[in-house]
């Protein structure tokens, strides 16, 4: 039977690298996705099993694992990428409302699909399935224009060592720390030249580190509960 991993966020960046990589290797890929983008059109080209939804609350959570369940009753792993960033806003109100989007994309989503899907995931004692969560650098030392989504993502990394407790020894459950690997839009030139004096390794990194991190993983039976950061040594800074 052909192994088969789901992917949250599988519309750009890492997940829809990790999501054409696993295709490379000949895995089958339930790929969700919220918005349409042309990554998402050659995914479903090549034969990805596609689950279109937005992570907005306990029951939408609940109709995307039902639909990804049907998509692929038998699963090798579940990698949570899903991802919502903005700086948090100054308004009290619209800060709230910003939290309660970035609990349900990177707590409540992660929460819900593991313990729908925990049955569907193909492991044993002897060879363990995965979840892995998609974390931040800055979960562990929050940036403080990005506090709620920092701390959302710290929530999701508690829930990593959680999960990990829960489902041994079927499945192992760990967390990728990506650092430095896409910029968004509102970075500007010197916000960019700035996070890659203070990363040590110099560059960006990119989405196929991620990928190299989640199949090492994968290969190693005896590996769970652990953060792994893919930073370049970002969160050192420059000694």
């Amino acid at each position: 039977m052909q192994p088969c991993v789901a992917i949250t966020g599988a519309s750009r960046n890492i997940g829809a690298h990790l999501a054409a990589r696993f295709l490379d290797e000949g895995f089958g890929v339930v790929a969700h996705y919220r918005s349409e983008t042309a990554a998402i059109e050659r995914l479903a080209a090549r034969g990805a099993r596609l689950v279109h939804g937005s992570f907005d609350d306990a029951a939408a959570c609940t109709g995307i694992a039902e639909r990804m369940a049907a998509a692929a009753p038998s699963l090798r792993a579940i990698i949570h990428n899903a991802s919502s960033f903005a700086p948090t806003a100054a308004d009290i109100a619209a800060a709230a409302a910003q939290f309660q989007e970035f609990f349900a994309v990177h707590m409540l989503a992660p929460y819900i699909l593991n313990t729908h899907l925990a049955a569907h995931l193909d492991g044993t004692p002897q060879a363990p399935a995965d979840i892995i969560h998609i974390t931040d650098i800055y979960a562990d030392n929050p940036a403080p224009p990005q506090d709620l989504y920092c701390a959302t993502k710290a929530g999701l990394q508690n829930l990593s060592l959680a999960f990990a407790k829960r489902y041994a020894p079927r499945i192992k459950v760990n967390a990728i720390q990506p650092g430095p690997i896409s910029f968004e839009a509102w970075h500007d030139d010197a916000h960019r030249s700035a996070v890659l004096a203070a990363t040590p390794l110099g560059r960006m990194g990119s989405p196929e580190a991620i990928y190299a991190a989640v199949r090492a993983i994968m290969a190693n039976d005896y590996q769970t509960g652990a953060v792994i950061p893919v930073d370049g040594g970002r969160r050192l800074g420059r000694g």
